[in-house]
């Protein structure tokens, strides 16, 4: 079915493009078998998926769509692969590249992480180090507050209660 609609959309040439889409999804989760996905930002709507998730595939199919639909797209929504950023450059340099929201949460939300548990492992150290009751009252209650901070830093902020 996949196959089927993806010959369709080959043979389709986008009108008034502004905002392209590239990115890959995986066609059987753990086997490594992706395939490129072209999409209309602005109206949401699927162009174009390729066989194959490799620059050539796509520089083809863009290629196929002529100068003059490409010279029109202001802007190119991409992940952080270099790859797809070199082939903006190439075939639409008067188009602004912009890193996709999901790929920018993903390494906000990884540094996010990595810091909190850094600052927890940091909390260890004061809580054997402490000397007075007080103190170590205070780290350990420094420490059960991280136990939880994860999802409260997730949290949309209007969500948030006491």
């Amino acid at each position: 079915m996949l196959k089927d609609v993806s010959q369709e959309l080959l043979e389709f040439k986008p009108v008034e493009l502004t905002t392209l889409g590239i990115d890959e999804i995986s066609l059987v989760k753990g086997q490594g078998k992706y395939c490129a996905v072209l999409v209309d930002i602005k109206r949401g709507k699927l162009i174009a998926i390729l066989s194959s998730r490799k620059v050539e595939a796509i520089e083809e199919v863009l290629t196929g769509w002529g100068k003059e639909v490409l010279d029109k797209i202001e802007e190119v929504s991409i992940d952080l692969w270099k790859g797809y950023k070199s082939l903006v450059k190439k075939l639409m340099p008067k188009a602004r590249v912009v890193a996709d929201r999901f790929h920018v949460m993903t390494q906000i939300n990884r540094e996010l992480d990595a810091e909190r548990k850094r600052e927890n492992r940091e909390v260890e150290k004061e809580i054997k180090a402490a000397k007075k009751a007080s103190q170590k009252k205070q780290c350990e209650f420094k420490k059960e507050s991280f136990k939880k901070s994860k999802y409260v830093l997730l949290k949309n902020g209007e969500d948030l209660n006491e």
